[in-house]
C-alpha cells in the first residue's frame, strides 16, 4: 500500500473527514464547479454545451479514436465534481485517445432521481445523434457509479438508443438505503463516509421513487443483457458489502459479464487520490475499455 493511501486513511480519521462531508451533505455548496474550458490543459480540445439548462463538457486530445466515455462523477448525488475529474478525463483523452463527456447532472436536494435520469437520457440521445460513429463507454465513481449502472438498465429497457460497449465503476452506490447489515462492520474502517447523512441524502434524492427502484438502487434491478461491467471497491469502503452482493450474481446472468475487483486495504473511491494504486486502476480500466490485456 502506498504512503499516499496510508496518509489519507490517517488524515481522514484524525481530521474528521466524515464530519466535514456530513456538513457538506446537509448544505451542499454551489457555484464552485471547476470543470470548464479554462481549467483543462491546452493538450485537449474542450467543447462546452448545455442540455435542459444544465451544462457539460466534451474533451478530446489531438489523436482521437471512436471510443467515447460518458463520465459520471460521484458526490453523493449532491456535490459538484471536484478538480480531480479534470485529470481523470484528461488521462483518458490524452493517454488513451478517447473522447470524454462529463455531464453536470442536476443535484439533490434541488432535484430528484427522476429529473436526473430524464436529463441524462437527453444528454445521451444528443451524444448518439451528434457522434453516430462513436462507441460509447460508461464510467462512474460512488454515486456516479450507481447512476451509471441505473442508467445502463434504463437504456436496455428503452431500446431506441445503443447500450454502451462496456461499463466501469468504482465504489458504486448500489442500494440507496445503505441498510445492508454488513455496512456496520465495514464502517469500522471507513473514516470517510457518514452513513446517517448519506441515508438522509438518499431519501431526498429518490423523491417519490421506492427505495428499491432501479433508478436509485440498481442492485435490485434486472442485471441481464447489460454487456461487460467492471466493478471496483475497497476492503475499507462501506459500499463494498453491496458490491459483494452484486458479485454473487456473477455466473447467473444472461448477456452480462460482471467482473469484480476488491482492493485490499483500499478506501472508498481511491480513484480520486493521485497514487500508484489509482494509476494501476486506471490502467486496468483502460485495458478493459480498449481490449488491451487481461483484467
Amino acid at each position: 500500500m502506498s504512503l499516499k493511501i496510508q496518509m489519507t486513511k490517517f488524515l481522514a480519521g484524525f481530521g474528521n473527514a466524515e464530519k466535514k462531508m456530513e456538513a457538506e451533505l446537509l448544505s451542499p455548496p454551489r457555484g464552485g464547479n471547476v470543470i470548464d474550458r479554462d481549467h483543462f490543459t491546452k493538450k485537449v480540445r474542450v467543447k462546452e454545451w448545455s442540455v435542459d439548462g444544465f451544462a457539460g463538457v466534451t474533451i478530446n486530445g489531438s489523436y482521437t479514436s471512436p471510443k467515447h466515455i460518458l463520465m459520471l462523477p460521484g458526490g453523493a448525488y449532491s456535490m459538484e465534481p471536484s478538480h480531480r475529474y479534470l485529470k481523470l478525463a484528461e488521462y483518458f483523452a490524452i493517454s488513451q485517445r478517447m473522447k470524454v463527456t462529463i455531464p453536470f447532472c442536476p443535484l439533490s436536494p434541488e432535484y430528484t432521481a427522476l429529473e436526473v435520469h430524464q436529463y441524462l437520457l437527453h444528454v445521451y440521445s444528443r451524444l448518439v445523434k451528434e457522434c453516430p460513429e462513436d462507441q460509447f463507454f460508461f464510467w462512474g465513481d460512488f454515486s456516479g457509479g450507481g447512476l451509471a449502472l441505473s442508467f445502463l438498465q434504463e437504456l436496455r429497457d428503452v431500446k431506441n438508443l445503443p447500450s454502451p460497449v462496456k461499463t466501469a465503476v468504482i465504489s458504486p452506490w448500489l442500494d440507496i438505503t445503505l441498510d445492508n447489515p454488513m455496512i456496520k462492520i465495514a464502517k469500522k474502517t471507513d473514516y470517510l463516509l457518514p452513513v446517517g447523512a448519506l441515508k438522509e441524502t438518499g431519501v431526498r434524492y429518490r423523491g417519490l421513487l421506492a427505495s428499491d427502484h432501479p433508478f436509485v438502487s440498481p442492485l435490485y434491478g434486472d442485471w441481464d443483457h447489460l454487456g461487460k461491467i467492471l466493478v471496483f471497491s475497497g476492503t475499507e469502503d462501506i459500499m463494498t458489502p453491496d458490491c459483494e452482493l452484486l458479485a454473487e450474481k456473477t455466473g447467473h446472468l444472461k448477456g452480462t459479464e460482471l467482473i469484480y475487483k476488491k482492493g485490499a486495504g483500499m478506501i472508498h473511491d481511491w480513484i480520486l487520490i493521485p497514487c500508484r494504486e489509482t494509476d494501476a486502476t486506471l490502467e486496468l480500466i483502460s485495458a478493459f475499455f480498449l481490449d488491451d490485456g487481461e483484467i
